[in-house]
């Protein structure tokens, strides 16, 4: 950590000197301006917006890795918003449908250039136009036709395919996030502090995690269920409802009161599990857990926001 000394400067202010690294870094000059935020006992400097960062790029190199591995690194090197992605290597001829199925799941890159040992990715989006909490909004929109459908049995394919924009999304708001913590000029053009940008990521990660247990919960009570695990899943389609209108009116009353009553479909799970002990059951009994944690977390978020 950097120490600055005060200076006073006039009968109404202080300075205080900036990095030279600092400054030079990020573009700024003589007479240039900088924004000033005042939070709690932090005062945060930061340059000029930047809605775009300068180009950058990735080289992941496919040799001798599995498919899930160059997932993993291509996945990662779109969170840290890479404008441009090449996966190279003498086995990509051979892989080139799976890469592209992987690069279909991330919203605003798209395959620029393809040849017999390369793939070069580029991104289009511009982060500045999209918001988390615009996503939040979309993802709950998904899952709630997601949940309708899970009560139809000729509807299970429905139901994977919008699971698999939910995870799309999550994951762009994985990568604003991220963008946000390089470059603080997008928080004010979403209108949003540090706090609330956390948030709303955590939110979506639980939607994520509410639409893969919708998913399989769904695809295995189609296969086999007893009536009381098909109570419980529709009674969480239903509580569902409930969080995400108190998560959005930040009804802090209300959430206290929902969190409470959401823990007793675990205690109900947990004595379904003594009862119902096949695999296809215990299955069943840990996506229901799943879904009813991740609301429960949803609520703590109100529970534990700044306001009344």
């Amino acid at each position: 950590m950097d120490v600055r000394k005060i200076v006073s400067f006039g009968n109404s202010s202080f300075v205080i000197s900036l990095p030279k690294k600092w400054v030079i870094s990020h573009g700024l000059k003589k007479g240039d301006s900088v924004y000033v935020d005042e939070r709690n006992s932090e005062l945060i400097v930061s340059g000029a917006e930047k809605t775009k960062k300068a180009p950058s790029h990735a080289v992941i190199s496919a040799e001798g890795k599995s498919l899930a591995e160059l997932k993993t690194e291509i996945f990662a090197a779109y969170v840290n918003n890479y404008s441009m992605v090449s996966i190279s290597g003498g086995n990509v001829k051979d892989i080139s449908p799976d890469i592209k199925r992987i690069i279909h799941g991330l919203v605003g890159m798209e395959v620029v250039e393809e040849t017999a040992s390369s793939i070069v990715v580029k991104d289009l989006m511009d982060l500045s136009e999209v918001s988390i909490d615009s996503l939040v909004r979309r993802m709950d929109i998904l899952l709630k036709s997601m949940l309708e459908d899970s009560a139809q049995p000729d509807r299970k394919e429905s139901v994977s395919e919008r699971d698999k924009e939910v995870n799309r999304l999550a994951l762009l708001s994985a990568r604003i996030f991220k963008a946000v913590t390089e470059n603080p000029g997008l928080l004010r053009i979403f209108g949003n502090s540090y706090w609330d940008m956390y948030i709303a990521r955590q939110v979506a990660f639980q939607l994520e995690h509410i639409g893969d247990n919708v998913k399989r919960a769904s695809r295995q009570l189609g296969r086999k269920g007893n009536e009381d695990l098909r109570r419980i899943f529709s009674q969480l389609r239903s509580r569902y409802l409930e969080v995400m209108k108190v998560y959005y009116t930040k009804d802090k009353e209300a959430a206290y009161r929902l969190e409470s009553d959401t823990r007793k479909f675990l205690h109900a799970c947990d004595k379904l599990i003594e009862k119902n002990r096949d695999v296809t059951s215990t299955r069943i009994i840990d996506n229901l857990n799943g879904m009813s944690k991740a609301m429960m977390y949803i609520l703590r978020t109100v529970m534990e926001s700044g306001s009344a």
